[in-house]
């Protein structure tokens, strides 16, 4: 017979599935910051945790779409993006953090460039919807503890180096013995076997050795690195789908978990869309070129500078190109472009590169990206501004989706966030910012594992939490 958890998931349709280090001791806590018993003698380095009189009840919404599954989160930057997204998706999600605090929580920004564990905007990005409790893994009193959460857990998600968890007796082997049903996930830069298995990478590695360098940047330029950690995405993304896949077998067919390995580099490699490295390889033993802001193939298309900051502007048809030829002989007076020479599909216009381009720029350097967006669509042309941080966050299309939402802190107070891609009756935004450093130890350790007051201070005393 089936659970009420294997009903539920039977009810959604079948294509909704489809669904495109060591820490640092953290600074003594700022203004504002909740005390702590933990706190000492000043200049002694002690770890900051939350201490909640109330505990925090599950944080789980009965229709939400992973409602009911636990996942138990050991991920660093390669991973926090998938736990993330298994919050987003309604499942509880527990940060597994260090006494000490989560390495994640020394990196930056800070709120109001101040560095604290409770300040980090990175570490609060990526923990929404999440409960956090400490734990020391490297004691066999933090594994035994451990083994238990996870008799109580679907999910176990990690980032550490390969090997790591059987070399302290909680690799899957370890764990599917004591909960045959448990899905683990390891997110690496390389993957669990392979001549670079061991190799450390950041994302700079990352860029470099998937090939993303080799066709990012200006065609003179050198190899260029995408901003903002691209190569973190792909892999995380792609452990969640994984996730998700494994509950659904388990759910609904073998009753049992997986093991999930995903390699970061080999993420990033199936992330090209556009003239493949690969293929072109393959075909003509050519590294595809660096394209550049501008195509040579298509003009004009590409980023070029306006009256206000940088604008996208692409042609591709003829009848874009007359709208637009004649749009600039109406702001410039200049009818020269109308010449015959330069009409026709895309094609005809690639000997005349050099020429467009210099017409282009001048009728570009007369107008605010707002005019020439407005005029833009009123002549159905592809003319948009290159936004800034301050143009997304006052996005009249993105107000009217409600896709930034305030979420309030307990220390920094209340941030915007960022939506996410999903929001549908079944899956809401976050409903709860990131979690202070151990805010639902007494939660789990005494009100679920059974542990006594005493004792879990004499975790606390130990170290070990």
């Amino acid at each position: 017979m089936a659970t009420d958890r294997q009903e539920s998931w039977r009810s959604i349709t079948p294509g909704a599935w489809f669904i495109g280090g060591t820490s640092q001791p953290p600074a003594p806590p700022p203004p504002g910051a909740p005390a702590t018993p933990t706190q000492q003698t000043p200049g002694t380095p002690q770890p900051v945790q939350a201490v909640s009189t109330n505990p925090t009840p599950l944080a789980t919404d009965e229709d939400q779409l992973l409602s009911g599954f636990r996942v138990l989160d050991l991920t660093r930057e390669l991973g926090v993006f998938c736990t993330k997204l298994l919050a987003d998706l309604g499942a509880e999600v527990i940060r597994i953090e260090p006494p000490t605090g989560d390495p994640l929580r020394q990196r930056g920004p800070f709120f109001k460039d101040v560095p604290h564990p409770e300040h980090s905007l990175y570490f609060m990005y990526y923990n929404t919807g999440k409960r956090s409790i400490t734990l020391d893994l490297e004691q066999p009193e933090g594994q035994a503890l451990f083994k238990k959460l996870v008799a109580r857990a679907d999910v176990v998600v990690e980032g550490f180096a390969p090997g790591y968890m059987d070399r302290i007796g909680l690799g899957y082997e370890q764990l599917r013995s004591i909960n045959p049903g448990i899905v683990m996930a390891a997110v690496s830069p390389f993957g669990q076997t392979g001549p670079y298995k061991d190799y450390k990478a950041s994302d700079l590695v990352l860029m470099g050795m998937s090939g993303w360098m080799q066709i990012t940047g200006e065609p003179e330029w050198p190899p260029t690195r995408q901003g903002n950690e691209q190569s973190h995405f792909p892999g995380a993304q792609y452990a969640a789908l994984g996730i998700v896949a494994a509950l659904y077998n388990r759910e609904l067919a073998s009753g049992e978990g997986q093991y999930i390995e995903v390699s970061a580099m080999e993420a990033l490699l199936t992330y090209y869309t556009e003239n493949h490295p690969a293929v072109a390889w393959l075909l003509s033993q050519t590294n595809v070129g660096r394209p550049g802001v501008r195509s040579r193939m298509t003009v004009p298309m590409g980023v070029f500078p306006c009256q206000d900051g940088w604008i996208a502007l692409g042609v591709v048809s003829a009848g874009e190109w007359e709208s637009l030829a004649q749009w600039m002989v109406e702001a410039t007076g200049d009818d020269a472009i109308l010449d015959d020479k330069y009409k026709g599909g895309t094609h005809a216009r690639q000997a005349y590169y050099d020429e467009i381009i210099a017409y282009v720029i001048g009728f570009l350097a007369g107008l605010t990206r707002q005019e020439l967006f407005t005029e833009g669509q009123k002549r159905n042309l592809a003319v948009l501004p290159v936004a800034t941080v301050e143009d997304m966050l006052n996005d009249p299309h993105l107000a009217v989706g409600d896709f930034w939402i305030e979420l309030d802190h307990p220390v920094v107070g209340k941030l915007k966030y960022p939506r996410g891609a999903f929001d549908t009756d079944i899956i809401h935004p976050p409903r709860k910012a990131a979690p202070l450093v151990g805010e639902d130890n007494e939660a789990i350790y005494c009100h679920e594992l059974g542990l006594s007051a005493t004792e879990l201070g004499a975790l606390r005393n130990e170290g070990l939490i």
